[in-house]
């Protein structure tokens, strides 16, 4: 195994044989950016460890047939615990840390020649001027770029721009951290292929945009109408979103009407619409983006990417090898590799790395600080106290408010309303909202100069609002990076911004894995205590203890799935949420009822622990409108899995669904 994790960048690819000179070389790479050659190319890729058929069920089904499946976005498999829902020996829910995750590991038999360049390539600031005088960027683009009120090009943006524009010969990986403006990392390159080539195949797609989430592909269709907005000459390179949760015939209508030179895509439609009607408008794709590849991989899209690679070499009448690939990712684990291995194209590929090994992962203008309290219901009280108190210090205050799962963000967002009333104008944002209200969601909050968006992960990655002041989080995210990613929403394009955490000490392991995998050290920590009168007037703000029960439950079946992850104490962290219960009502000694089929459902049934944690009915039947722990059962009940808010949902599939059959749920 060959390492290069002390290499700014380091390199990949596939090669017959393995030179001679290889050690030499590596030995004396000190390069920002290095080259590799691929002098073939293989669409066969090893199966990855958690394929559809088996392991964690991704958000288009395929979930494990019966038992309990919590979704896990980590890429981790986890074991279903004993009968009683609680392992004795706490080290066994301590994932290993790697301390080099972030590092990557090459085999030898995969290389070929490396290209050295020189490190002050990488290290030359770049700006838009010098490469409009260097006649690598068009005077039409440079134009739009700079009306849009650019101080400069990010570090980002100087070190992959450039590469990408000077020689389209080569594919493409670059690793950067989220809010570093990549999206304007590829798409100005794209735009300047779009002039280079403009009387080639002038009504076809030439550029496809592959992004995790509907959101996110939305967002970046935002961001190419920005570029026609500040210069109409490039209006004509027309781009299209094409997404789940939209009318299938109303996009191709769309599609022929505009004839889109871009199209930005989840992965589930554009295979829709490569099925369909492929051969009419992706015969001449030049680029293919992938855009926060990791989240691609986790969600669980890599065969949807492989298909996709495929079949648009199919389709392209230039060949099979004719398309470039750019990679965009936060991370480049093992799995983004094989991947990578699996869709480039071209005989080289350029690694541009962005991030120092040495630095943490989070960005560093952004001002962190952690809350400390005793209770889990304090956490609540903490953050609600630091809101007002911010709109009491900034009346323009503009945070993002990021929770567990969907109930407890409607529960926050009834509760901050009864505090604050009009003084702020409060938004929910969240996977269980249709389509079309979170795109007005979306744009409303932008527009928005002060107000509070309280969202689930959904909201996580990619979608950039302007001039948030802070990011608060109440308990901890559904995977380690999301931390990172949450956090990012704000100290955008280079200005500074706060986050704040709110967690009970039994959540504390979380931050320690945040410190041990990720270099995120924490350095402001206060400590809250809460009082009798806070608490008073809290209960009175509860309208429906029934509502307060379900959105506890729902918190107690996500932090069970994500206890190994952050080496939780299950004795501890479960009792410390259902006792929230009777804190929150102003009454320690109140416990949410639940039936005994409802405890079987959180694997928490004979177990003495939960004797003391709940009111165990003979039986308790909640409601099916929107509910996490009581569906109406169907032939296919036994299929169960959790939505990407973590929240319960019934496989909604017949029986007549295999396994490995494609799915139209998520992102598509």
């Amino acid at each position: 195994m060959l390492r290069l994790s002390r290499l700014p960048i380091q390199v990949l690819g596939r090669t017959r044989s393995t030179p001679t000179v290889l050690p030499r070389l590596l030995a004396s790479a000190q390069s920002s950016f290095l080259c590799f050659d691929k002098s073939f190319h293989t669409n066969v890729v090893a199966q990855s460890g958690m394929d559809r058929s088996f392991g964690r069920s991704n958000d288009r089904g395929g979930g494990r047939t019966g038992g309990y499946n919590f979704n896990n976005t980590s890429g981790a498999r986890y074991n279903r615990n004993r009968r009683d829902g609680f392992n004795n020996n706490r080290k066994q829910f301590r994932k290993p840390v790697r301390r080099d995750e972030d590092e990557v590991h090459f085999d030898e038999a995969t290389m070929a020649k490396l290209i050295h360049v020189p490190k002050d390539a990488a290290a030359e600031e770049v700006t838009l001027d010098q490469m409009l005088e260097e006649k690598l960027l068009d005077n039409t683009l440079h134009k739009s770029i700079s009306r849009m009120g650019f101080d400069g090009l990010t570090p980002v943006q100087q070190k992959t721009i450039k590469p990408i524009v000077q020689d389209e010969e080569n594919d493409v990986i670059a690793r950067a951290k989220t809010g570093t403006g990549k999206t304007f990392a590829f798409l100005i390159p794209i735009f300047q292929h779009l002039i280079n080539t403009d009387r080639d195949s002038q009504y076809m797609v030439k550029a496809v945009i592959v992004a995790p989430t509907r959101d996110l592909a939305l967002q970046i269709e935002s961001e190419v109408k920005k570029i026609h907005k500040h210069n109409y000459g490039l209006k004509k390179f027309e781009a299209v979103a094409l997404v789940g949760g939209t009318n299938f015939d109303s996009a191709m209508r769309r599609m022929n009407k505009l004839r889109p030179n871009i199209v930005i895509a989840t992965p589930g439609r554009l295979l829709d619409v490569l099925s369909k009607q492929g051969d009419k408008f992706f015969k001449y794709v030049d680029f293919k983006v992938l855009d926060e590849a990791d989240r691609l991989l986790e969600i669980g899209f890599k065969e949807d990417l492989e298909e996709i690679s495929n079949t648009l070499n199919g389709l392209n009448g230039k060949g099979r090898d004719h398309i470039r690939t750019l990679l965009f990712s936060a991370t480049l684990d093992e799995k983004v590799q094989r991947l990578s291995n699996s869709i480039m194209n071209k005989e080289s590929c350029l690694f541009i790395d962005t991030v120092d090994k040495n630095e943490p992962e989070a960005h560093e203008k952004i001002d962190q600080s952690l809350v400390i309290s005793d209770k889990f219901s304090d956490n609540i009280y903490a953050a609600i106290q630091h809101i007002k108190s911010q709109l009491e210090l900034s009346p323009g205050y503009k945070a993002i408010l990021f929770t567990p799962t969907v109930k407890f963000t409607k529960f926050i967002s009834h509760i901050l309303r009864k505090e604050i009333g009009r003084e702020l104008p409060i938004l929910e944002f969240h996977g269980k909202i249709e389509q079309r209200r979170r795109t007005n969601l979306v744009r409303e909050f932008k527009e928005l100069k002060k107000g509070i968006l309280i969202c689930t992960d959904v909201g996580a990655r990619g979608m950039d609002f302007p001039n948030v002041a802070e990011v608060l989080q109440i308990g901890v995210p559904s995977e380690l990076s999301n931390y990172i990613h949450r956090i990012g929403r704000t100290a955008r394009s280079g200005k500074e911004g706060k986050s704040t955490i709110f967690l009970c000490k039994d959540e504390l392991p979380f931050i320690e894995t945040l410190e041990e995998r990720k270099n995120i050290i924490i350095k402001n920590k206060l400590d809250y205590k809460t009082n009798e009168g806070i608490s008073k007037e809290f209960a009175s703000k509860i309208d429906d203890p029934y509502e307060l029960s379900d959105t506890l439950l729902s918190l107690i079946s996500f932090y069970r799935s994500v206890i190994k992850e952050y080496g939780f104490d299950t004795r501890k962290i479960l009792p410390q949420l259902a006792a929230s219960y009777g804190e929150l009502l102003n009454d320690p000694e109140e416990k949410i009822s639940i039936g005994r089929h409802q405890l079987e459902r959180l694997g928490l049934s004979n177990n003495p622990v939960a004797q003391k944690m709940f009111n165990i009915a003979s039986s308790r039947r909640f409601n099916n409108d929107d509910n996490d722990y009581e569906p109406e059962r169907n032939r296919n009940s036994r299929n169960r899995n959790y939505d990407n808010d973590n929240n319960y949902q019934q496989n909604r599939y017949s029986n007549n669904n295999s396994r490995g059959q494609r799915f139209n749920r998520f992102g598509n």
